[in-house]
């Protein structure tokens, strides 16, 4: 059950971690944005393995048309903590 919420926090950690307050526009300014699904950012070294992850949220993307990746990442890892400090958790 560990890898899972493991892959989750990771993926939200490196979509949050480009952010640049000196850049001004938006998305180039980075962030929990949502952009590792684009091939350029999941194909980036740093991110090996997170294409795992986002497999695992696609059907729920699928699903919940409605909800952003980013929002989407985020959840998951907020969920990803909630299993890691109490496994009993839905």
């Amino acid at each position: 059950m560990r890898p899972f919420p493991l892959k989750q926090l990771r993926l939200a950690w490196h979509d949050a971690g480009t952010y640049n307050k000196n850049i001004e526009e938006w998305p180039l300014r980075g962030g929990a944005n949502g952009s590792l699904r684009f091939e350029i950012e999941i194909k980036h070294a740093a991110n090996a393995g997170l294409v795992n992850a986002l497999k695992l949220l696609q059907p729920i993307k699928d699903k919940y048309s409605g909800v952003t990746y980013a929002d989407l990442f985020q959840l998951a890892s907020a969920t990803a903590v909630e299993r890691l400090v109490d496994p009993k958790s839905p």
